[in-house]
């Protein structure tokens, strides 16, 4: 063979290894808007709203509080078992009890000093969900518009997310299989099942902020690129131990519409600043989702474990349940660039991978998985992922090894 028909064959190793040289810039992070100013969480007032929290009493009972006063580490509430409510922690059902004006009442009488409504402090780490006791919520993805560019989505989707919540300070669990991100969100509760439009226009709803923790390794594996809303890979990897945080504040608003898209979520990582955005960027408001989820009521695409799942059952959704608004721009991941797919392919072909049953496609994503899980781009044992909220509080999550927190139980259990 003449030296000239190496040169081909030269140039295309001295590509490849080119190629496999590039690694990726491990600090490389998607881009997001945030505002000037730094957030300051405050209380909602009275006028725009009630707040209420929940805590375990020196009995261990739960114990509905009416919140008059938010500071840096604790809230300031009047305990509403004093005032008729049961020990329960069915807070909409606490309101319907008592009533909006008897509430706002007290908390006009504690604002004057009076002895009829006296509020005590409470640490944000004796605050429980106000999630309710649902093992089974109702998630929508790529509903923030900057999101849906980020992650290449074209739709707005839905799945089934399932666990219980977690507490506002809590834990979540990492191993050194996971890429592990984080995402803020708004979240609402009903006070009835929602099995018609009229229905979620009736009811009395419930806000409070919540987080969704991922296994971006999982949902790599799983996912369907060109078809999110196949409903494949989401709930495997959204639904993972203490994957659900959830916020100790719960507001109901009296122009939910409004308050909602006035509400700005943020997230914080180790301090600094990944997320930033209102719940006016919503794709689809809370309306929206509901008639979109009731019109999806019939499918069993949705898989979680190996078995099929409907999104939401009995036609309904249960009261409850959660219904999840998605997440803003500035999660951790980011699609694969050119040059890793091209190492995974390279890698595939001079491995002799090819010759297995090993599928291209498997291949190169597990590649792309391997070189993330390298990169220690995700998050990592030690880490800190704090939400917050204009006036929905504040979720502080620690990451940590295995499955357990330091009292031996998962820390939805505690």
């Amino acid at each position: 063979m003449k030296p000239v028909f190496y040169i081909p064959i030269l140039a295309s190793l001295v590509l490849a290894a080119l190629v496999l040289s590039m690694g990726e810039d491990p600090d490389r992070t998607n881009p997001i808007s945030a505002e000037a100013e730094p957030l300051a969480s405050i209380l909602l007032p009275m006028s725009k709203g009630l707040t209420l929290a929940l805590v375990k009493d020196a009995d261990r009972r739960e114990t509905p509080l009416l919140v008059t006063g938010i500071g840096d580490a604790e809230i300031l509430a009047i305990d509403l078992t004093e005032h008729g409510a049961g020990h329960t922690s069915d807070l909409l059902g606490v309101v319907d009890d008592l009533g909006e004006h008897a509430l706002a009442g007290l908390f006009a009488e504690t604002q004057r000093g009076g002895a009829v409504g006296v509020s005590k402090p409470y640490a944000f780490d004796e605050l429980l969900s106000v999630a309710g006791r649902g093992q089974r919520h109702v998630a929508s993805g790529t509903n923030f518009i900057e999101h849906a560019e980020e992650t290449r989505s074209q739709t707005v989707f839905n799945f089934p997310k399932f666990g219980g919540a977690t507490p506002p300070v809590t834990t979540v669990a990492y191993n050194e299989s996971m890429l592990l991100d984080y995402e803020v969100e708004l979240c609402m509760i009903f006070d009835r099942d929602i099995a018609i439009i009229d229905d979620f226009d009736a009811a009395t709803k419930g806000v409070f902020l919540c987080g969704d923790f991922t296994d971006r390794a999982v949902l790599s594996r799983m996912i369907d690129v060109d078809d999110f809303d196949s409903g494949s890979g989401f709930s495997d990897a959204k639904s993972g131990p203490d994957f659900f945080p959830s916020g100790g504040l719960l507001v109901i608003p009296k122009d939910w519409r409004r308050f909602v898209g006035e509400e700005r979520i943020v997230t914080l990582r180790n301090g600094h600043l990944r997320q930033d955005a209102r719940g006016a960027e919503m794709i689809l408001g809370f309306r929206e989702l509901t008639e979109k989820v009731l019109a999806d009521a019939t499918s069993t695409r949705f898989l979680y474990q190996g078995d099929s799942h409907r999104l939401i059952e009995d036609g309904k959704i249960g009261r409850d349940q959660v219904l999840m608004s998605g997440t803003p721009e500035g999660v951790i991941f980011m699609p694969p660039t050119w040059r890793q797919m091209a190492r995974g392919i390279f890698r595939y072909v001079v491995s002799g991978a090819f010759l297995t049953q090993t599928s291209g496609y498997e291949y190169v994503v597990n590649s792309f998985v391997g070189e993330e899980l390298d990169s220690g781009r995700f998050l990592q044992p030690d880490e800190q992922i704090k939400y917050k909220s204009s006036s929905l509080g504040t979720i502080t999550t620690t990451v940590v090894f295995g499955n357990e927190d330091a009292e031996g139980l998962p820390a939805s259990a505690r």
